[in-house]
């Protein structure tokens, strides 16, 4: 019976250093900033490197499409990154009823509406 406690112990223990460890990842994943691996530049890069923008009729009746992208082009060339951002149409990404939708680096993010929507997803200060 002994060594069976010692075993429990030893459980208990093993699933709180899981535990511990778990929550350490989850929140020190805050703290990285991910390098596109298209990159040529060895800096750490803030900004997305490619910026897809949804015009497909839900998306532009809420503010998508064309107008969207011209919106983002702009503020990318007022931010001087004509160089490090691309901005392009896509396809449906599937998420009409959240839209305007973009992909950021193929990560979709819904509902970008006005500057500081572009702002927040482009991962740029004012």
């Amino acid at each position: 019976a002994a060594h069976i406690s010692r075993k429990i112990e030893n459980m208990a223990a093993c699933q709180k250093l899981c535990f511990l460890l778990l929550l350490l990842l989850v929140s020190s994943t805050q703290a990285f900033v991910v390098v596109s691996p298209r990159s040529t530049n060895t800096a750490l890069q803030a900004e997305p490197k490619k910026i897809e923008v949804c015009g497909f009729k839900d998306c532009r009746r809420a503010g998508g499409g064309a107008r969207l992208e011209k919106a983002i082009g702009t503020i990318v060339e007022e931010k001087g990154l004509q160089k490090e951002i691309e901005v392009m149409g896509c396809d449906c990404q599937g998420e009409c009823g959240y839209g305007p939708n973009i992909l950021v680096d193929g990560a979709i993010v819904n509902g970008v509406k006005g500057r500081e929507a572009i702002l927040k997803a482009l991962g740029i200060e004012e």
